[in-house]
């Protein structure tokens, strides 16, 4: 079970990450949600200081296939992420996406993998992905909800050939060739020259300090990302995925303390009795979904 361990504390870092995206996102420090998810993609490469702890090993076609399936996929599936983020709170946002990428990443999985869910973990799968629905205010307006869906297909789907990738190699080997597949993704954002135009600006405009604080931030998402891939190396990719209810909870904590201490750089519309009376009921059903896990 020590997977499950990973993932909560990955969730809890990752809490901490979407709220700073937000901020980016919706501030004049970065902007376009295409010049942000080029910035996380294109850090990527740091990879390749894997390099000399001969740790990779020359792919195999069935390891280039699975990762450019799942680097491309999840770039995509944050691009539309961050367009889903821009126009609503990322407590509506966040906990939708996880629903969709949970029941989006069942489906992947049973298609192609051949996994599926029995006894306690398929009941704590479902009050997961129950609870995450209902952590959302669903204020959303169709635009995000179109893009947050299309976002949790596409990572449901890169988290399923991710497992597969596993499979296929050593997990460092996988890891190592899936982030250089995300930073051939990004490449293909730069097909289209408003998104050239856009990044150009950004890089030089934007400042030490804003460029700084994106590393950092992507540093702390890495380190929780790296988890979860070691995750998906020894667990089931369903219950990975339906456990993104625990940053929910974790999400509506920190995004009452954040827009209350912080709120010229952070805002949530979380001080409303009905809406923390209906993510606290949430937090309890993904609470209980969670110990079902254990027993």
């Amino acid at each position: 079970m020590l997977w499950v361990y990973l993932i909560i504390l990955a969730q809890f870092l990752l809490a901490i990450v979407t709220l700073v995206d937000k901020h980016f996102v919706t501030s004049a420090l970065i902007g376009k949600p295409v010049i942000y998810a080029f910035y996380i993609g294109a850090m990527s490469v740091v990879v390749i200081l894997f390099l000399p702890f001969g740790v990779v090993m020359a792919p195999e076609l069935a390891v280039i296939k699975l990762s450019l399936v799942a680097g491309v996929s999840h770039v995509f599936s944050i691009l539309f992420l961050y367009k889903s983020l821009k126009l609503s709170d990322a407590s509506d946002v966040a906990p939708a996406l996880g629903a969709v990428s949970a029941v989006a990443t069942f489906g992947f999985s049973t298609v192609f993998l051949g996994e599926g869910l029995t006894g306690n973990f398929l009941y704590g799968f479902i009050l997961l992905v129950i609870g995450t629905f209902l952590t959302s205010y669903f204020h959303l307006t169709r635009k995000a909800t179109l893009f947050l869906i299309i976002a949790g297909i596409l990572f449901g789907f890169s988290t399923v050939f991710l497992k597969e990738l596993f499979n296929q190699t050593a997990f460092w080997n996988g890891f190592f060739w899936s982030r250089l597949a995300n930073v051939l993704g990004v490449t293909v954002l730069l097909l289209w020259p408003s998104n050239v135009r856009a990044i150009w600006n950004n890089v030089k405009t934007s400042s030490v300090g804003t460029k700084t604080a994106v590393v950092a931030n992507k540093i702390i998402a890495g380190f929780a990302f790296l988890l979860i891939l070691y995750a998906i190396k020894l667990g089931d990719v369903s219950v990975i995925n339906a456990l993104t209810g625990a940053q929910f909870a974790f999400l509506l904590l920190l995004a009452v303390l954040f827009t209350k201490k912080f709120p010229k750089y952070f805002y949530e519309s979380v001080h409303h009795h009905h809406a923390i009376l209906r993510k606290a009921i949430a937090t309890i059903v993904i609470a209980i979904g969670l110990a079902l896990l254990f027993l």
